[in-house]
């Protein structure tokens, strides 16, 4: 939005000394200092230097300590003790080693330690016990389950659309076990971002790197938008918004509609980094007005990366049409030598179950019924063939039921209808067709996008062939079926496809017994006419045999008779010869696969040439701009170089080789940044995802500029930093209170004492089923789907089908992670305790205090249910109540109990029994709720 009578530059300067004059906008004492005799010039030119995160990352000398007393354990104490020193701020002691544990096990697994482990530890003598216990939790499978948790916050984690009918996006889980996996096996963050940016575009792809791009269809997405178009810009605006503000501190999203108020950067800026995700396939609204997945879902090959299935089957498909050309070169011989018709009857195997052909060698064709305007035109062998423009089609009657073969030549140049993404031949432009709306005992022959795609209804089966189909060429199609065992088969030029495994692929012997007519050139049903030729459209009321398919694709051949007639006319060793190529091309074993679907980046054939979209609106077009990157870091052109094998542009690659660029001043700084806060509770700059100037300054520079350049040395492991931090001084420190230094640093910016904080909504749903005993480690696999009350369900649109079931009991008591994020229904209880907004990049956590919370943790039935495990458990650990009552205690607060404890909690049993008149069993029942509620439970530290 532009400013009447001032320009960005001018109004952005304003604003930080309007910010400034309130306290609210701050400059870092040790690199700006304001005099204060004409600030307004004096702002100016801060504004226009270059912000602090976008100067290089300078590597920094340890600081020399000026107290002896302060015993570091590695660079990163120093560089913290050095600003405690220089604010002359004392940290609090060291914190109990119990303490310690305790917090260790939360930030690095999520989960409290078991008494046996606090035991342990506590009674070790090895003066290594602390980094041991570090890196066995480092290497522990349920580090990554936690981590991953902290990443997807910032994906805006969810696995339905949104809105009111909120659509399942398929195989979303996949990527939170990928984020998971990553952080387990310490992907290096460098390729941690390349792959979930890219991961379709280098050069190793696999099933993985796929799977790692599905974070770009994670935002909201509306099935029913009104202006479709928009909606796709949206889409894009979040992948770009999460993607800047998650991996760079950039608030780019900004900059979609004006200019960015705060930073340095033009509309022109944001659409240029908006061009490395056109590419991207938009919606796809094949299914009425909802938005298909057809677009964002792909079949790959198991193996893909470490075995490259297409090239296998590409070097079979080479040797099988060898053996195919054999077979065909002394068929031509005999031909040429003895005429045309020396096959002549050769062929009277074929006649057997023949029902129709149509050759459309004559004006008319029997039983045919010509609609609008078809002609004909010169076919494969200079025989005429039918021509349609477009503008017309046949309709015959139908000539085969429920056991049939059809088959036909085609040749077009243009795409059917749909896409080649998905296989429903009704989606397509019909070739042979009798598909009726409503009604299952059907089937078809399309051409869907680039794809011949073919299926059967009563239940829906649908086979495709490759893509490319639209190559301007003649091409052989035979479509099978044989009732008894329910199969179908697609045969193109020779090759047999058939239902792909675990999709559409359910045929049944049911009965096929509509329609009355087929269409020929179209859909039965309407739709869009096909363009292109036809030719010997022949059908069959059986399926034909391997042999018969290859012989009507070869034009003879590999039929019996066709071995006698070449024995007796070139002799025996050429026909011994022609057995034994028809025997290799019949026989040789074709490579297979499994296959995996994925929730994945998909590109058009094309990208778009970009343009800024004027105000944000997507129909309205400004001037045309080139993938690049923003002005005030660098501004360079990109690089773009597309992948070989054609099926993307390369831009999304080019992309995250700049964002991984070592010399990006933002990426390290970031990720170190959000490693900090995850451990000691608040950031370094407690603006985590804008760094810009509406941002905060870092409260510790030298020390992010420190721990960027370590993390990029080492490989750019998150491991070694989370390691170097969890072993630091600095994290072992206690939350002891200090009156003078809380007067100095009221807010604890400094870090001079450990924060403690109250566990995270999973962290405590995963710690009361810990401490129940309930607690089922399982990692991978879908979405589980816990009870929830019927209350919650009713809010949907459609209860009865808006919540999943368990598999299993044991399914619902997973860790959080894995329970299904339904954006119209979060889970209730972690909702209440403050999940994370799934509609945008969520940087930070704010803790609430309100009373749902004490209500749900005493009065859910979630709640009830685990105090009466953790009762059942207790009453198998420990023979009497005071062992009860300190094993209870253990479980919980992982503290040494004292027998004052047990004192005071057996008073308050006997007083439930007496004054509730509760039995022995029910008291401990209500004691189990009481301790699942107690603060040393619910808060870390």
């Amino acid at each position: 939005m532009a400013t009447s009578g001032i320009n960005r530059r001018s109004f952005r300067m304003l604003i930080s000394v309007f910010l400034l004059t309130l306290g609210i906008f701050t400059f870092d004492s040790t690199a700006e200092t304001l005099t204060g005799d004409d600030p307004v010039t004096e702002v100016e030119e801060i504004v226009s230097k270059p912000a602090w995160c976008d100067l290089p990352v300078v590597p920094q000398s340890p600081p020399q300590l000026k107290n002896l007393d302060h015993l570091p354990s590695n660079t990163i104490d120093r560089f913290w003790l050095s600003r405690l020193e220089d604010a002359g701020i004392e940290p609090a002691p060291q914190a109990s080693a119990s303490i310690q544990l305790r917090r260790l096990h939360y930030v690095l697994t999520g989960l409290p330690p078991t008494p046996e482990e606090v035991s342990k530890f506590l009674n070790s003598e090895d003066s290594d016990r602390w980094l041991k216990e570090v890196d066995r939790l480092l290497g522990s499978e349920q580090f990554g389950v936690h981590w991953a948790r902290h990443w997807l916050d910032l994906m805006r984690w969810a696995e339905t659309d949104g809105y009111e009918r909120d659509r399942l996006k398929p195989h979303a889980w996949k990527y939170r076990d990928w984020v998971v996996n990553a952080f387990n096996s310490d992907m290096p963050y460098d390729r941690f971002l390349t792959e979930q940016l890219a991961g379709d575009e280098i050069p190793d792809e696999s099933v993985s790197s796929h799977i790692a791009t599905g974070f770009l269809h994670l935002g909201i997405r509306d099935d029913e938008a009104a202006d479709p178009k928009q909606a796709i810009y949206n889409d894009f605006d979040s992948m770009l918004d999460t993607t800047c503000r998650s991996m760079l501190g950039i608030s780019m999203g900004c900059a979609r509609c004006h200019d960015h108020k705060g930073d340095p950067i033009p509309t022109r800026d944001y659409y240029r980094i908006l061009s490395f995700f056109e590419g991207l396939k938009p919606y796809d609204t094949n299914l009425g007005n909802a938005i298909s997945t057809t677009n964002f879902t792909r079949r790959l090959p198991v193996g893909l990366g470490e075995r490259d299935f297409e090239a296998e089957l590409a070097a079979w498909k080479i040797q099988r049409t060898e053996h195919l050309r054999e077979v065909k070169h002394l068929i031509d011989e005999v031909r040429a030598r003895w005429g045309k018709d020396v096959f002549s009857g050769a062929d009277a195997a074929l006649e057997k179950g023949r029902i129709l052909n149509l050759d459309f060698n004559t004006a008319g064709q029997p039983e045919a019924e010509v609609f609008d305007f078809i002609d004909q035109a010169p076919g494969r062998d200079g025989s005429l063939a039918l021509l349609l423009n477009g503008q017309g089609h046949l309709s015959i009657p139908r000539p085969v039921q429920n056991d049939f073969t059809i088959s036909f030549w085609f040749k077009t140049s243009r795409r059917g209808a749909g896409n080649d993404q998905d296989p429903r031949w009704f989606l397509g432009t019909g070739l042979v067709d009798g598909e009726i709306n409503g009604v299952v005992n059907d089937f078809g022959i399309s051409i869907v996008g680039s794809r011949i795609c073919a299926g059967t209804g009563n239940p829906e089966t649908f086979v495709s062939g490759p893509k490319e189909m639209n190559d301007d060429r003649w091409h052989h199609v035979c479509f099978t079926r044989q009732q008894s065992s329910g199969n179908i088969a697609l045969w193109i030029d020779g090759l047999q496809y058939q239902p792909e495994p675990g999709k559409f692929d359910t045929g049944s012997n049911n009965p096929l017994n509509a329609p009355e007519n087929l269409a020929i050139g179209r859909l039965l049903k309407g739709g869009s006419r096909f363009h292109g030729l036809l030719d010997d459209l022949t059908f069959w009321d059986r399926p034909l045999s391997h042999e018969e398919i290859l012989n009507l694709y070869m034009g003879g051949g590999f039929l019996p008779s066709y071995f006698e007639i070449v024995e007796k006319q070139l002799g025996t060793p050429e026909a011994l010869r022609m057995q034994s190529a028809v025997g290799l091309a019949l026989n040789s074993e074709q490579p297979t696969t499994e296959f995996e679907d994925v929730l994945s980046a998909q590109e058009v054939t094309r990208p778009p040439v970009s343009h800024i979209r004027i105000r944000g609106n997507a129909s309205v077009l400004g001037e045309v701009v080139t993938p690049g990157f923003p002005e005030f870091l660098g501004g360079q052109t990109a690089t773009i170089i597309p992948p070989k094998d054609g099926e993307s542009s390369g831009r999304r690659l080019a992309l995250a080789k700049w964002i991984t660029d070592p010399e990006n001043p933002r990426t390290a700084r970031v990720l170190v940044n959000r490693l900090w806060q995850h451990i000691f509770g608040s950031p370094l700059v407690g603006t985590p995802n804008d760094f810009g100037a509406f941002g905060l300054p870092p409260s510790h520079p030298r020390l992010l500029d420190a721990m960027a350049t370590e993390l990029v040395t080492n490989g750019w492991s998150m491991k070694y930093m989370i390691r170097q931090l969890v072993t630091s001084t600095a994290f072992r420190m206690s939350g002891e209170y200090n009156p003078l230094s809380a007067q100095l640093d009221p807010a604890n910016e400094l870090y001079w004492r450990f924060s403690g904080r109250r566990l995270s909504a999973e962290e405590l749903r995963d710690s009361i089923l810990a401490v129940s005993g309930n607690l089922n480690l399982k990692t991978s696999g879908p979405s589980v789907y816990p009870p929830l009350p019927k209350e919650v369900l009713s809010t949907s649109s459609r209860p009865g089908a808006a919540w999943g079931n368990p598999l299993e009991l044991t399914d619902s008591m997973r860790r959080s992670i894995y329970i299904h994020v339904k954006r119209s229904i979060p889970h209730p209880l972690l909702a209440v305790f403050d999940l994370a907004d799934t509609d945008a990049s969520c940087p930070v956590r704010f803790n609430t205090v309100q009373p749902t919370q004490a209500l749900t943790l005493l009065n859910s039935e979630f709640s009830d249910r685990q105090a009466h495990y953790f009762a059942r458990r207790l009453e198998a650990e420990a023979t009497d109540v005071r062992s009860k009552i300190r094993r209870a205690l253990e479980l919980t607060t992982q503290k040494a109990i004292t027998e004052n404890m047990i004192d005071r909690h057996q008073v308050f049993l006997q007083k439930l029994q007496e004054d509730h008149e509760l039995d022995e069993s029910r008291a401990m029942i209500v004691f189990c709720l009481m301790t699942l509620n107690l603060n040393e439970f619910v808060h870390l530290d």
